[in-house]
């Protein structure tokens, strides 16, 4: 381990990052003249002077009103309906976050129970932690349960119509969670023509997939927009033979339709949509080190796993919302109402292995003489599976508008938000029934309602033409009700008390932002922000053993973070455009998971481990982030070019873990996406899109091993347009690159999880 270096008192490091703030202001402001005076001189471009080429004018309501990307002082990656349509869609959360710099996705090789980290906040992954990141559908946060809840749908990817990705905290608008950044995924609109597409999709493992979207404008005032997503895919790479099933064989049946009604001021839309689907499950190898059972080692194949439990994963969800504004002239009125349902299940076999592994390792000489009794003796019936029903309720509305009496440059928004969250989780233990232990197994059964509300407020005001100031404070209040029991799955008696717990908490948080906004030329914009944001505390579900090393905490505090950001976005030339940003965060009792020290082959506690979530202290991480987009004419064709890059660090502070490095924090991560586009002969015109993703360093866990694996991913899609038609084919991890998302070291075995290989297909579209 690194020796730590002492962190530099309260006082001199906020005195630092103040006199480093107001440098770098006095610095701008006094180049303002000299930069415009070079800016007339070599024609970087001006809104005045905008032509095709011009980049980052989307729109964006990243701060709650409508702005464009290039005007708000926040680190955004936003991916427009044509980016979108260009990389052939966004299929999953994981191929989302491949766009954005700073994000690591916390990937369990199950996209339920995966989430998501921006900045290096705080992952969950095995407890009952909320992802450190706010997760909003349409302007409804989304996030909260059990099985599912930390990251985004494929549901909610279906059909987007924008998406905006806030990197840095995010306290002060959005609330709950969105310490490291926070996500918005808005579907696309129904539009008053008659107009749609269709897309069919033939992949490796024989997968077949439908989707079709259509606009069917009704009258003046109305219109609606209807969409479908059939996906079947019977085959996978990870075999179970024993039972004969692919872990990830999948199959989706989703289905939405919105009403839009139109009238003056007002527009109102309604969306219900349902999706059922199965998903890739769980599934991991195991490697047995040399040992007294088996003298050379043994390990169960990473495609040929003797499982004798299945491994599936399972999500149905229906969404009701219902969004609406009113343009009252000086203000305007926005309210957006969601009531989402979700069932999850992830089922697993525990042990990993079954009683054909165990003949088999014994008819080939494996097994020790002295221990193939056991090994045969041994219960292979230890299967998992995680049930979860979330139902939430979401409520806001805000005013936002622009002048206020005599400040008329000043532009405000002022709202509300309710969130009620009621969750029942369920964990089922299988196991064989013995003289000594009749109990098959045994089933927890939870209940959590999270009742929370706020208040919060924005104000930006125009100090000079090109100096801005602008705050946002929010108040919350959350207040938990949690229990849980634990059964004999078989008689029904009630379980250990370390598996009975009823706890309640009640906490308030007020977040803020304050940020100053220079425009020393026309086309650039540099900031300095702090601000501060909090992530709800919990539950620990299980208590874990008497016997483990490692007492489990009943409950964890809210974690809270101070955040210090400097940034600039703008025109390096006509073409280039360029956001790049420094930060530092201060964190209050992180919370990270943890175990309690037990594992099969611990002679102390040799049962399954209990994960859980606790406080370790104070942390403090930084990080700088390069986002560039260009766009030029090449060979007569456009090409498209993202390219973005995140260094990151820092440690915790104090207590027990002092020194040590945030868990699922890379070092490095760097994001690319290619789009280009030519005539190859009349009507016809060819395309090929490139994304790509990689990422170096960091640890997976607090004790910091195993490490994170690095990698490299690439993803192409190549094909050709014409009138209505458009034919593609399309590669997944294109290198065939393998690596391990996720790895557990014991005394006695290494258990992991890999990566899914190449995959391919055929895509033809065609639209109306």
């Amino acid at each position: 381990m690194r020796d730590h270096q002492p962190a530099p008192t309260r006082a001199s490091s906020g005195l630092c990052r103040s006199v480093s703030v107001l440098a770098l202001f006095a610095a701008v402001t006094g180049l303002a003249p000299q930069l415009a005076h070079a800016q007339a001189r070599t024609g970087v471009a001006t809104a005045a002077a905008a032509a095709p080429n011009d980049i980052e004018e989307l729109v964006v309501t990243a701060r709650k009103r409508a702005e464009r990307l290039r005007d708000i002082p926040i680190a955004v990656t936003a991916l427009s309906s044509d980016d979108i349509r260009d990389m052939g869609g966004i299929p999953s959360a994981q191929s989302l976050l491949t766009n954005v710099p700073g994000v690591n996705f916390a990937n369990t090789s199950n996209p339920i129970t995966s989430d998501v980290s921006l900045r290096g906040s705080g992952t969950s992954r095995a407890t009952n932690a909320e992802a450190g990141v706010g997760l909003f559908r349409d302007g409804a946060f989304i996030g909260g349960g059990t099985v599912g809840g930390r990251t985004f749908t494929d549901l909610d990817l279906f059909d987007p119509g924008r998406i905006e990705v806030l990197r840095g905290v995010q306290g002060g608008l959005n609330g709950r969670n969105a310490e490291g950044g926070s996500i918005n995924v808005i579907s696309a609109r129904p539009s008053h023509n008659f107009e749609g597409y269709a897309t069919a999709t033939l992949g490796i493992h024989d997968l077949r997939e439908i989707q079709a979207v259509t606009n069917v404008p009704l009258g003046e005032h109305w219109a609606a927009r209807f969409g479908v997503d059939f996906m079947d895919q019977k085959k996978g790479f990870y075999h179970l033979p024993v039972i004969g099933q692919y872990a990830d064989a999948q199959f989706k049946n989703f289905y939405r339709a919105q009403l839009n009604y139109q009238n003056g001021r007002f527009t109102a839309n309604m969306l219900y949509e349902h999706g059922a689907e199965r998903l890739p499950g769980l599934i991991y190898y195991v490697v047995t080190f040399p040992g007294a059972t088996y003298p050379k080692g043994i390990f169960t194949d990473k495609y040929e796993t003797a499982w004798n439990a299945p491994s599936k994963a399972k999500q149905d969800i229906g969404n009701f919302e219902f969004t609406a504004n009113y343009d009252f002239g000086g203000a305007q009125l926005d309210t957006v109402t969601m009531f989402r349902d979700r069932h999850g299940e992830n089922a697993y076999d525990r042990d990993a292995s079954s009683i054909d592994f165990a003949r088999a390792a014994v008819a080939a000489g494996k097994v020790a003489p002295t221990a193939v009794n056991a090994v045969l003796a041994a219960d292979y019936a230890q299967g998992g599976d995680q049930l979860d029903h979330a139902r939430i309720v979401y409520q806001d509305a805000h005013f936002s508008g622009s002048g206020l009496g005599a400040l008329s440059s000043l532009k405000w928004v002022a709202g509300g938000e309710y969130y009620l969250l009621h969750d029942t989780p369920g964990n089922v233990l299988a196991k064989s029934p013995t003289t000594a232990s009749p109990s098959t197994g045994t089933f927890d059964k939870g209940r959590l309602r999270f009742e929370s509300w706020a208040v919060y407020g924005s104000a930006a005001y125009d100090i000079t033409e090109r100096l801005n100031l602008s705050a946002d404070m929010r108040y919350t209040h959350d207040d938990e009700v949690f229990s849980t029991r634990r059964y004999d799955f078989g008689t029904g008696v009630l379980g250990a008390a370390a598996f009975n717990i009823d706890a309640t908490r009640k906490a308030g948080n007020t977040s803020y932002t304050v940020t100053v906004a220079y425009k020393p030329i026309t086309d650039w914009l540099v900031y300095g922000k702090v601000g501060t944001g909090y992530r709800a505390g919990g539950f620990n579900s299980s208590l874990g053993d008497p016997r483990q090393p490692t007492r489990v905490p009943a409950e964890f505090d809210n974690e809270t973070v101070t955040a210090y950001e400097a940034g600039f976005k703008g025109n390096i030339t006509r073409e280039i455009y360029v956001t790049a940003t420094g930060y530092e965060n201060h964190f209050k009792s992180i919370v990270i998971q943890g175990d309690n020290g037990c594992a099969l082959g611990n002679p102390v506690c040799p049962v399954q481990a209990t994960s859980f979530a606790f406080n370790a202290g104070p942390a403090t991480l930084y990080g700088l982030e390069v986002e560039a987009v260009g766009r030029f004419n090449i060979l007569g064709g456009p090409l498209k070019v993202t390219l973005g890059a995140a260094h990151q660090g820092g440690k915790v502070t104090g207590g027990l873990y002092k020194g040590r490095h945030q868990p699922q924090q890379p070092k490095n991560t760097q994001t690319f996406n290619l789009n280009y586009r030519h005539d190859l002969i009349s009507g016809v015109t060819g395309f090929i899109n490139l994304q790509g993703s990689s990422r170096q360093g960091g640890v997976q866990e607090v004790a910091q091993t195993p490490p994170l694996h690095d990698y490299t991913l690439v993803n192409g899609r190549v094909g050709v347009n014409w009138q209505r038609y458009e034919v593609s084919l399309y590669a997944n991890n294109l290198t065939n690159e393998n690596y391990v998302v996720f790895e557990a070291i014991s005394a006695t075995n290494n258990v992991r999880r890999s990566n899914f290989p190449l995959t391919w297909g055929a895509q033809l579209r065609y639209r109306w």
